[in-house]
């Protein structure tokens, strides 16, 4: 029978790096940015809204805010988030960093998987490589900290991968994982992804090496395995909600093309490959390099990454949303065939990318110390007066812990990136701990500044003092969700949201605008306060009072 199994015989140089140096990388890129900040837009205020919900009503089937059903995303990441919650908050940690856990949690999985992938098909210590190149990845040091079911699907995604190689010579094995991947991805992501997903699945036979009874074991025990677990969820909400299982269905079952009755087709031209410019570096040059110099195509190697890689790429094509985050799965296949060849890389280039992450993340470094001097003791002058520019609400505490780790952590990476004799896997090694030091220095350094303008805290705060004790109650504009999350979530005040073209029957009322929209009069209104997170031009909140004399002008006959 035919089946495949790694190349021994490949000239590729052993490795020669220790296993529990990666390890202890992985741990370090892990962490950063996981504690000591409030929820931060995109969506940490609504994924704590959803949790909080379903821990105070204990239904976890469907999600919702404020009683109000919640579809964009089904429920897994929610799930996961809020455990964690409900065992370490509040005893250790406050709400928001004990669900963020849930964030690394799948965040490991994935480069678990990715590694386990990459072993398998390269070969015994390669699976490293993939790892080192995922980590050093910009766009995944971003999106990989934050609290988001896209890293739940990611896991997914990497889970599925893993599979598909796995089923070459452990078929019971690989169809299970690829069963319970499935499952992840469809409670994390959609319907679209699950079904790209086994696209990959049916056309691999079109290879000799998946053209086997191994591999069709393994994709009959995915069915069998998968198939009854990822129907639990649907089924159950299509039966006790019915109406919003249809609207599911209808606007978000196939996630980025919207759902079956709205398909949301195609988006501006070229913003994936401008986007994977930055958010793929440094894989995707790396990919090039083992495609210009590798002709294996008649191999597993090249040809489940490749076939991965198209079918994410006509998802990206025909989608007609625009976030990083979707770009996330085209990670996967990108640090595998960068593995590759990493390791015959030109020294000359292995220099190249060692001294670029040098210089960038030396400078980047130097910034960020500069500038919690500037915050704590007034120099630079000039880093103090921009620091207080972009967040004046900050307000420096003695610290000591934080720069001692960051102090330790720019020591440890000046000794890492003296290393001489460079090849391409301690290049990527080096870039890989340049990116950790600069998020890590900035979880450390800069992490209360930042949280001090990316966070409602302040802005719910200062609106909440100028409200009187007895208030009735705040309307809201019903759209305005992140107004209503906020304030529930800062103030344990629940806004009382009103319908477009309707009038809010409380005596305030919070509306947003933008900056030139200031100084507008609402008939039967008077402003009371405006306020926004520091350097903000799209979102001015503004606090109105009912006017009663315009109101009883009006009611004049």
């Amino acid at each position: 029978m035919l089946t495949y199994t790694p190349d021994s015989t490949s000239k590729l140089p052993q490795p020669t790096e220790k296993p529990w140096l990666l390890l202890l990388l992985a741990f370090l890129w892990l962490w950063p940015g996981i504690f000591g900040h409030d929820p931060w837009r995109p969506d940490e205020p609504y994924v704590m809204a959803v949790i909080s919900q379903m821990l105070q009503t204990g239904n976890w089937m469907l999600p919702s805010i404020q009683n109000v059903p919640y579809l964009p995303h089904p429920p897994l990441y929610y799930w996961v988030a809020a455990a964690f919650q409900s065992v370490l908050s509040p005893w250790l940690l406050p709400a928001h960093d004990a669900a963020r856990l849930a964030t690394p949690f799948f965040m490991a999985l994935s480069l678990l998987f990715a590694g386990c992938a990459g072993r398998e098909l390269i070969g015994r210590r390669h699976g490293r490589s993939v790892v080192i190149i995922m980590m050093g990845c910009l766009g995944l040091m971003d999106t990989g900290h934050q609290m988001s079911t896209a890293v739940a699907g990611f896991a997914g995604y990497s889970a599925a991968f893993y599979a598909l190689t796995l089923a070459l010579r452990f078929p019971a094995l690989g169809g299970v994982l690829l069963g319970a991947a499935s499952v992840v991805l469809f409670l994390s992501a959609s319907l679209l992804e699950v079904a790209l997903v086994w696209a990959v699945v049916l056309m691999l036979p079109a290879f000799s090496a998946w053209r086997t009874k191994r591999y069709a074991i393994s994709v009959a025990m995915a069915l069998l395995f998968g198939l009854p677990l990822a129907l639990i969820w649907p089924m159950g909400l299509a039966s006790n909600y019915p109406a919003v299982f249809a609207a599911w269905w209808s606007e978000y079952a196939l996630g980025p093309l919207e759902g079956f009755h709205r398909l949301g087709l195609f988006h501006e031209v070229g913003y994936y490959f401008t986007t994977s410019l930055w958010y793929a570096w440094p894989a995707w040059p790396l990919a090039g390099w083992t495609l210009y110099r590798t002709r294996r195509y008649d191999e597993p190697l090249l040809q489940l990454p490749l076939m991965f890689f198209a079918v994410i790429i006509l998802l990206l094509t025909f989608s007609d949303r625009q976030a990083t985050e979707y770009a996330m799965p085209l990670l996967l296949p990108l640090a595998l065939l960068a593995a590759i060849e990493l390791d015959t890389v030109k020294r000359g280039a292995a220099a190249f990318l060692n001294w670029f992450g040098l210089m960038t993340f030396g400078v980047f470094g130097l910034v960020l110390w500069l500038g919690w001097l500037a915050l704590h003791f007034g120099w630079p002058a000039k880093f103090a007066e921009r620091a207080a520019y972009f967040s004046p609400y900050y307000r420096p505490e003695p610290v000591v812990i934080a720069p001692l780790v960051a102090l330790l952590a720019t020591m440890v990476w000046g000794w890492a990136v003296t290393r001489r004799h460079l090849r391409g896997r301690q290049a990527v090694t080096n870039w890989t701990a340049g990116l950790t030091l600069f998020w890590g220095l900035a979880a450390t350094l800069a992490l209360p500044w930042m949280n001090s303008f990316k966070s409602y805290r302040p802005v719910v705060e200062r609106m909440e003092a100028q409200l009187p004790v007895n208030v009735d109650c705040v309307g809201v504009p019903e759209s305005l969700m992140i107004a209503r999350v906020s304030w529930d979530y800062y103030a344990n005040r629940r806004l009382r949201p009103y319908a477009a073209g309707q009038e809010s029957t409380c005596s305030y009322r919070l509306v947003a605008r933008s900056r030139d929209e200031l100084g507008m009069v609402t008939p039967g209104w008077r402003e009371v306060w405006n306020g926004s997170r520091p350097r903000e031009k799209r979102e001015i909140f503004v606090l109105e009072k009912r006017d009663p004399s315009v109101v009883a002008a009006n009611e004049k006959p």
